[in-house]
């Protein structure tokens, strides 16, 4: 067939709907790597720079690949039936899918997981949502389900004592719904505390090593409003806060994670999962798992890990570890840059219907046309300031971007333009050399969030330090020190065990 592999490369094939992490994949090629994407839906990211394969020819050449990643489905078992034929494959199953889809499921599961979770209810009717609401009473958070779980600007968050802010904005939903979609929503019980996410690589029997043979994780902090303060729309995400950490150090970890190991195995997954949680005094409450590669998580991993990304995924898919695994260790902050449209998303399946509809009929109209039209961010060249630097180009993710014409131009209509990541000792430190670096890269009508000295992680720090859920290095080593405390009482106790067996066999002869 077409596109065979060089033998001197090690072949990587990426099976995705989305195209969630280029520049994951971009990373990939750099190390050597002969790369191919296999994508369901088209986009124009990085295209012309990472190979393209038919999406219907996927499996055939999975066979002549090192390694398969599917990304973000599982495409009805595929990547378990590869597995199956002895290929070394990232990914899930339908089931793993449905965790994420299926919100009901997903905190059925982490129920029977032990994990704590809020009451949630279904609805496919705004009016039984209403009527449930004014009869029940207290806060809740509408979330969308099932297929239209990626229209992010559907959700809200109840802020008025009995949800009558959430009252108000349903008629809303239900006049502009469009005939034909089905309303899929729970309504979850809003729980008070902070937002606060924790992830791991999985390799269907433990989770990610160092080279001492602690299991890490990565705790994160998102950022979703639009605007900084936490204000406006809640988008896909805006910017997140992160660093690994040992789980043995990580009280979220144990009380989240650590309990869904009987799950992970059960669905068979290799990969990135984590668990979105409101963390309060009492416990960690569940909100939702996230079992594929992260966005913008996956670039600020690149950021974090120091390993190669071939090595380590080979690990991971095949089930072992990397024997000296190497990650920064200090707080990394992964943000996006954007331009208009975004929020909005002008894609061309709405620019097919203007065009291929009838012509705009009186001012309104054309006004209308226009201002989508105008909006339409793709092509828009990327120029960068005279101080931007050869070292500042590790720090930048081309994840909205392809290059054409001898220039970086955004890739698509949505906006997405990059990401870009710093790491420090302190967030706020990251936060003003990633502020310094995006004020490098001009981009017309360009923004991001630059409330990195006042992030939820700053927010929630005080609590969070005071609940044990972010260590300081005093709590650390006390940490250390019961830990080979435990170890030693309990090596001491199968001493005694031992001895007690052999004193009771000597009698016996005797």
């Amino acid at each position: 067939m077409e596109n065979k592999i060089e033998n001197t490369k090690k072949g990587v094939l990426c099976v995705t709907d989305e195209l969630l992490a280029p520049s994951l994949y971009l990373k990939l090629q750099m190390e050597g790597c002969d790369v191919a994407l296999a994508m369901k839906r088209t986009t124009n990211i990085l295209k012309g720079t990472l190979k393209r394969i038919p999406f219907d020819t996927r499996l055939e050449y999975a066979k002549t690949c090192d390694l398969v990643i599917y990304e973000d489905k599982s495409f009805r078992d595929e990547s378990v039936e590869l597995r199956k034929q002895g290929l070394s494959v990232i990914g899930g199953s339908k089931l793993v899918d449905k965790l994420e889809l299926d919100r009901m499921w997903g905190n059925k599961m982490a129920k029977m997981c032990g994990v704590l979770t809020p009451e949630m209810y279904p609805f496919t009717d705004f009016g039984e949502m209403a009527k449930f609401i004014k009869e029940k009473g207290g806060k809740f958070v509408l979330k969308q389900c099932g297929k239209i779980d990626e229209i992010k600007g559907l959700s809200f968050v109840s802020k008025m004592p009995n949800s009558e802010d959430l009252l108000d904005f349903l008629p809303i939903l239900e006049k502009n719904w469009i005939e034909g979609v089905k309303k899929d929503f729970v309504l979850q019980e809003k729980i008070e505390g902070h937002e606060m996410a924790i992830g791991s690589f999985w390799n269907g029997k433990e989770f990610m090593k160092d080279k001492d043979g602690n299991e890490l994780c990565e705790e994160n902090f998102e950022h979703k409003p639009l605007f900084p303060g936490g204000l406006g729309e809640s988008t896909g995400e805006q910017y997140t806060v992160q660093r690994m950490v040992k789980a043995k150090d990580s009280k979220l970890f144990s009380e989240t994670l650590d309990k869904c190991r009987p799950l992970l195995k059960q669905i068979d997954f290799r990969g990135d999962f984590d668990i979105n949680s409101i963390v309060t005094e009492k416990g960690a409450y569940f909100l939702e798992f996230t079992p594929r590669m992260g966005v913008p998580a996956t670039s600020g991993l690149l950021e974090i890990h120091k390993t190669p990304w071939y090595e380590f995924l080979k690990a991971i898919a095949d089930g072992t570890q990397v024997k000296d695994f190497q990650y920064d260790p200090k707080f990394c902050i992964i943000s996006w840059l954007y331009t208009k449209p975004f929020p909005f998303v002008n894609s061309h399946k709405m620019t097919d219907v203007y065009e291929k509809g009838k012509p705009p009929v009186g001012m309104q109209e054309i006004a209308d046309v226009m201002s989508f039209r105008m909006s339409n961010s793709e092509g828009i060249k990327v120029n960068f300031k005279k101080d931007f630097t050869k070292e500042d180009w590790k720090h930048v993710h081309p994840d909205g971007l392809r290059f054409k014409d001898g220039r970086l131009q955004i890739a698509n209509a949505d906006g997405y333009v990059l990401t870009a990541s710093q790491t420090a000792e302190k967030v706020e430190d990251a936060g003003k050399n990633l502020n310094d670096l995006l004020s490098k890269i001009v981009v017309p009508k360009g923004f991001w969030r630059n409330d990195f000295d006042k992030s939820n992680y700053h927010k929630a720090k005080d609590e969070l330090t005071k609940w044990g859920y972010i260590l300081t290095d005093e709590q650390k080593k006390a940490n250390e020190q019961n830990i080979e405390k435990s170890k030693k009482e309990v090596e001491e106790k199968k001493r005694k065990e031992i001895r007690r067996r052999l004193k009771k066999i000597v009698y016996a002869k005797n």
